[in-house]
């Protein structure tokens, strides 16, 4: 099995941004806790680049903010079962399209951290980064998609499946990163 950070391809295709500053603090909610009776549609728009005058095509999984994955209704529907195993949903309100919050809900403490590369807070010795990852591949089961403990509010890992279902049903938008190789 292997492990890949699962990001956004915003250079080749469509960004969203909140429509305003204040939505920045929903995202301070995404820490693996259910947020869906609480949840209120922050507005979102497709972001325009005039300064480069870029116009990119759509995407099925635009960035919006690390952390938080980004699912249009094309690629809600392709990975439905994937998705509700392993988070819920939120709608996004944006007048260009449909497009789904997902709040990972999915943690694994895998991450093997005396054979990883980390890099420490001096203060706390809390993780800062991890620069190589080794996991303990007994403890992934049959995971898709999930976080870690110690990245409750950023990383997203995906596993060989989730990527393998993005490509055969030709979502658009996506960037696997391979972090490990079990």
């Amino acid at each position: 099995m292997n492990l890949f950070e699962l990001r956004s391809d915003g250079d080749r295709y469509q960004n969203l941004v909140f429509e305003s500053e204040n939505d920045w603090a929903t995202v301070r909610r995404f820490d693996g806790r259910s947020l869906s009776t609480s949840w209120t549609a922050p507005i979102v728009e497709i972001f325009r680049d005039d300064k480069h005058n870029r116009n990119l095509p759509p995407s099925d999984f635009p960035a919006l903010v690390p952390g938080v994955p980004v699912f249009s209704l094309r690629a809600l529907n392709v990975l439905k079962d994937v998705l509700e195993k392993n988070g819920e949903t939120l709608q996004l309100s944006c007048s260009e399209g449909e497009y789904y919050a997902f709040n990972v809900t999915t943690f694994i403490d895998a991450l093997d951290e005396s054979n990883s590369e980390i890099e420490r807070f001096e203060s706390s010795g809390r993780i800062m980064r991890v620069l190589r990852y080794a996991f303990f591949g007994n403890r992934l089961g049959g995971a898709t998609i999930f976080k870690i403990p110690q990245f409750p509010r950023s990383e997203v890992y995906v596993t060989d499946q989730f990527c393998k279902m993005v490509m055969d049903n030709g979502l658009v938008g996506f960037k696997f990163v391979k972090i490990w190789d079990g």
